[in-house]
Formats: C-alpha cells, sequence, structure tokens
C-alpha cells in the first residue's frame, strides 16, 4: 500500500478513533522528568531546525555578499548584510541567520499549512554602520548562503526541557523538518498542533503509524490497529503547529503519521 494511501486511511483512523491504540512500543518518560538536551548533536539540531509559522516573520537584513564568491559559507567566514530600511544594528550584535526552508502543505487536507524556518547559523556584526554592514559567522549548523535572512536571536534552548504528559490530544506530522522521507530518532518533524490547541515545550507524543493490512482487510468497517512506531518531544511551538523532536523510533516515520499525546496504552 503506498504512502499517500495510507496517510488518508490512517487520518481516517484519526477522525473516527478507530483501533489506536494496537501494538505498543517501549516508553520511559514520565512526567516530572526532565528530558536533556545537552548532547551537541541533538542541540545543534534543535537550533537549526525552527518552527512552521503562517505569519509575517520580522527581519533586520539580507546576506548580500561575502569575502568571496563560494556559495556555501560556514563558520569563520565574512559576509555583507543589506538592512531593512529602517533597521539599525550595533557592533557586537549576536544575530541569527534564517531560511524560509519550503512551503507546508498538509498531508492529509493537502492545503498550504504554512512555512517552515530553518537556522543554519549565527552572525556577529562587525561594524552596525551604513546600510551595508560587516559580520562574521560565528557558528554554523549547515550552508549558510547569499540571501538567507537576518533575525533577531529566537530565544536561547535550555540544556533540559520538563516532560509534560497530557492524553488526549491529536494531530498529524506534517513534514520532516530536514529533507528526508523515512524519519528516524533524533531527526525533527512538525506537527499540526501548537499554542491554540493548548501545546507547551516539554509535551510528550506518542508517534502512530498505520500497518499494512489487505484490500479486504483495510475495506471492512472493522476497527484496525494501529502501530506505534515512536515517541517524541516538543521543543518549540507556535500559534499554529509545534516542532517535535524524536527521541525514539522502532521503524521509518513519515508525513501523515498520526501524533497523540501521553505515553499510549
Amino acid at each position: 500500500m503506498g504512502r499517500n494511501k495510507k496517510t488518508w486511511i490512517t487520518a481516517l483512523a484519526v477522525l473516527l478513533g478507530i483501533g489506536l491504540w494496537g501494538a505498543v512500543g517501549k516508553t520511559s518518560a514520565q512526567t516530572g522528568q526532565t528530558f536533556p538536551l545537552s548532547s551537541q548533536r541533538v542541540l545543534d539540531r534543535v537550533r537549526a531546525c525552527g518552527f512552521v509559522t503562517s505569519s509575517p516573520v520580522p527581519y533586520v537584513g539580507t546576506i548580500v555578499g561575502s569575502q568571496d564568491a563560494s556559495g556555501n559559507l560556514s563558520e569563520g567566514d565574512y559576509i555583507y548584510i543589506q538592512l531593512e530600511p529602517g533597521k539599525q544594528v550595533k557592533t557586537g550584535d549576536r544575530l541569527t541567520v534564517a531560511r524560509f526552508a519550503k512551503e507546508i502543505e498538509h498531508p492529509v487536507t493537502k492545503k498550504k499549512f504554512g512555512q517552515s524556518i530553518y537556522f543554519p547559523g549565527w552572525v556577529v556584526i562587525l561594524d552596525g554602520k551604513g546600510p551595508i554592514v560587516p559580520a562574521i559567522i560565528e557558528k554554523s549548523f549547515a550552508a549558510v548562503i547569499h540571501g538567507d535572512l537576518i533575525m533577531a536571536s529566537p530565544p536561547s534552548m535550555p540544556s533540559a526541557v520538563s516532560i509534560r504528559m497530557q492524553d488526549g490530544l491529536q494531530g498529524i506530522i506534517l513534514a520532516a523538518a530536514e529533507p528526508i522521507e523515512s524519519i528516524s530518532e533524533w531527526e525533527v518533524v512538525y506537527i499540526d498542533r501548537g499554542v491554540s490547541d493548548g501545546v507547551i515545550v516539554g509535551d510528550f507524543f506518542s508517534i502512530y503509524s498505520f500497518p499494512y493490512y489487505t484490500k479486504e482487510a483495510s475495506d471492512s468497517n472493522n476497527k484496525l490497529p494501529l502501530w506505534k512506531s515512536g515517541e517524541g518531544v516538543v521543543i518549540y511551538v507556535t500559534p499554529e503547529a509545534s516542532t517535535l523532536l524524536v527521541t525514539h523510533a522502532n521503524q521509518g516515520i513519515y508525513a501523515g503519521d498520526i501524533v497523540v499525546s501521553g505515553k499510549g496504552k
């Protein structure tokens, strides 16, 4: 059965409440525990993967030049930023590099959901005078390119987040934060539930996939159990979406899979 057809059937399982709890994988997190983000590899990925939003995001300027013609810039490279009209920066300011990575289409409704914003690194302003100012890339998680935006720095990431278990909220994985199809542990996904649904940083979600069933079983009126394919913790929240770090996966996870708050049964 193709992923697209499975996505639609999985969505129906959410809407109709059929067989949600199927086979269950391991779960270790409990309310009151904290999830560490101290691993540099995990922290860098979390910082880079950003969030999904449908609202305009203000920025102070655009990268328009560099010390040479390289299209892939990284730590230690000098760049030039053209400031937006009315925007000012100061020497020593540390600002974030941002990129509108892709438009997100909801895998079930097929409607435009928003845009993902990726943060490939941050820069330090070397001289704040003039409409085009020099800066140095102090940290890069991925290639920085001409045309990337410069924004005020997002809130710093804590070394750990407090886990909250809250049962009952269901949603769908919108997309992987990075250009991959099969998602595994320590990768990041976006889900279609956010602040307006009561989600906060640290919320624990179980991830469910629809197993292969024969056509006869799929066409029947029986409740078809889902397979618990992973778990994750929310690390960013916007009004309409959340960014989820996958902390456990026992098979590939895909856009269109179901997320359910809490640890399941």
